[in-house]
C-alpha cells in the first residue's frame, strides 16, 4: 500500500468556535466600556469649544442685520430693529476706506465698540418678548439663540466686561456710570462644571462718522459720570481733504450746572491729527463738585473720530484706547 500526500489543511471545529466567542466578547466589551464610564466623564470637552467659539464671535465679529422687505443689511446691528438682527457681535465696525460713511462686513479684531456693548446690555435688560424665525423669545433666550447656544443642547451663559485685575471670586466690572457696562446671562453657579474663556480687548468709544466740509463744524455730545472717570481721549483718523490737513481743528469743552463751555482742548492745524488727552486734574479744577459732565467735541475736515473713556478699562502702554477683558462662562 502506497502513502498519499495531501496539501489541504483542516481547522479544528473547537478552535473555530473558541475564536468566534472570543471576538464577539471583545466587540461587546469595546462597545460597552465607554458607556460604563460615561457618567464619570467630564463635560469640559464639550464646554471648552463652545465657550471659545462664543468668546471669539463676540470679540471678532461685528454682528449683522438684514431687512428682507427693503433688502438692506449692514454690520451696525446696534442701530437696527431687533427683528432684523441676524448675528450679535461686539467688534467695532471697519469702514470703507473710500467712503467712511459706509461700513464693511469685517470687524476690528479684539477692539470692541462701546455702542455695541451698551446696546447688548440694554437689550438684555429690556425684558422684551421678540418674535424671531416664527418663534417667541425672551431677551435671554433670544441672545442665546443668536450666539448658537441652543443648537445641540441648551447652554447657560454669563457674559461680562471686566477690569484686568478682576478674578473669578471677585470680578471687577467695567462701569457705565453706576451700573456694569456689560453683565448679562445667568448667575454663575458655585458647584456646576463651568468653562470660562477670557479675551483681552480694547474699547473704542462713541464715534461720529461723516465727510465734513472745510467750513463746517460737527459737534458730538457725550455724557460721562464721575468719580470713576480719570481722563478722556479724543482720537482722529483720515482727513477728508488730505492736501488741506492744516485746516483741521479740534475744540473740546466741558459743561455742567456750575460751568458753561469750559475749554480744555482748542487746537487747529497739523497737530490736530492723532489723539489728544486731558486728565483728571482738568476735571477737578472745574468740575470737582459735579456728578456728571457733558463733553462737547467739535471738529473739522476729519472723516472719523471717537472719544474714549478711561473708566472703561485700564491704560496699557501708550494705547489711546482703554483695555479690559471680555469674560464668557458656559455651563
Amino acid at each position: 500500500m502506497g502513502i498519499h500526500s495531501d496539501d489541504n489543511a483542516q481547522g479544528s471545529l473547537d478552535f473555530l468556535t473558541a475564536i468566534s466567542i472570543f471576538l464577539l466578547t471583545m466587540a461587546y466589551l469595546v462597545l460597552q466600556i465607554p458607556a460604563i464610564f460615561a457618567p464619570f466623564e467630564s463635560q469640559s470637552a464639550d464646554l471648552q469649544p463652545v465657550a471659545y467659539r462664543t468668546c471669539m464671535i463676540l470679540a471678532e465679529d461685528t454682528g449683522w442685520w438684514r431687512n428682507e422687505s427693503t433688502n438692506q443689511s449692514g454690520a451696525d446691528w446696534e442701530n437696527a430693529s431687533l427683528n432684523d438682527v441676524c448675528r450679535i457681535g461686539l467688534a467695532a465696525n471697519k469702514h470703507n476706506p473710500n467712503d467712511f460713511s459706509k461700513l464693511m462686513n469685517r470687524g476690528k479684531i479684539c477692539i470692541l465698540s462701546e455702542n455695541k456693548i451698551k446696546e447688548l446690555n440694554r437689550t438684555y435688560n429690556s425684558n422684551r418678548i421678540i418674535d424671531h424665525s416664527n418663534k417667541s423669545y425672551t431677551m435671554h433666550s433670544w441672545i442665546r439663540y443668536l450666539l448658537g447656544l441652543d443648537i445641540i443642547r441648551t447652554y447657560s451663559y454669563n457674559i461680562s466686561l471686566q477690569y484686568l485685575n478682576g478674578t473669578t471670586a471677585h470680578p471687577i466690572y467695567v462701569p457705565n456710570n453706576t451700573h456694569p457696562a456689560l453683565c448679562i446671562g445667568n448667575q454663575v453657579p458655585e458647584t456646576a462644571e463651568i468653562e470660562k474663556m477670557e479675551r483681552l480687548v480694547a474699547i473704542e468709544g462713541d464715534c461720529g462718522v461723516g465727510y465734513l466740509n472745510i467750513g463746517d463744524t460737527n459737534t458730538s455730545n457725550i455724557t460721562m459720570g464721575l468719580p470713576h472717570l480719570d481722563s478722556f481721549t479724543v482720537k482722529f483718523e483720515n482727513f477728508s481733504e488730505k492736501n488741506r490737513t492744516a485746516d483741521a481743528r479740534l475744540n473740546v469743552t466741558l459743561n455742567n450746572t456750575d460751568y458753561n463751555n469750559v475749554s480744555v482742548i482748542n487746537e487747529s492745524g497739523l497737530f490736530a491729527g492723532g489723539w489728544h488727552t486731558f486728565n483728571r486734574t482738568v476735571i477737578d479744577d472745574y468740575l470737582c463738585d459735579s456728578n456728571n459732565i457733558t463733553v462737547n467735541v467739535s471738529w473739522c475736515n476729519v472723516s472719523y473720530m471717537w472719544v474714549n473713556r478711561s473708566d472703561w478699562g485700564d491704560r496699557i502702554g501708550g494705547m489711546s484706547m482703554p483695555s479690559a477683558k471680555l469674560v464668557v462662562c458656559i455651563w
